[in-house]
């Protein structure tokens, strides 16, 4: 290669990163349209027409206080129904299923099990036969969620 002044040799890393940077986006463009096309299919296979209140394909688990700090968080889809609140992780067989009437609270946290994503996260306080418990996910609109979480309660009564 014959010798490269100072500026091709910026020129040429540039297009380096630049091409790098596109290959990555396409990649997570691809795995976030599988992603809700996964969820998709799992509302279809779950739930009837109308059940489903509100649906998040790509919220993102940050786990059950009850089984501690080192859990793996993993993106599923959050669905709400009018009896319900459900959650499967993609590629996982079991789901969370917390009756509406189980739920004592729900609000936006800062964090979860000592993780963060500089996002509200969803939080959801709900009893089990066990004793209390909390879950929590990064949703698009924490504050939709709550909103809709609370109304569907109160819709319960």
């Amino acid at each position: 290669m014959p010798d490269m002044t100072a500026l091709e040799v910026v020129l040429l890393v540039v297009a380096i990163v630049a091409g790098v940077l596109l290959v990555v986006l396409l990649v997570a463009r691809y795995v976030v349209r599988a992603m809700r096309r996964k969820g998709a299919a799992t509302l279809e296979a779950e739930f009837g027409e109308g059940e489903v209140q509100r649906s998040d394909p790509l919220a993102n688990y940050f786990g059950l206080e009850s089984r501690g700090v080192k859990q793996m968080r993993g993106n599923g889809t959050l669905v709400l129904t009018r009896n319900q609140l459900w959650f499967r992780r993609i590629g996982g067989n079991e789901a969370l299923e917390i009756p509406l009437g189980a739920v004592v609270d729900a609000d936006i946290a800062s964090s979860h099990l000592g993780k963060r994503v500089g996002r509200p996260l969803l939080r959801v306080r709900f009893e089990t036969t066990a004793g209390p418990d909390v879950v929590a996910w990064y949703v698009g609109d924490a504050e939709g969620w709550v909103g809709a979480i609370q109304q569907a309660k109160q819709l319960l009564r």
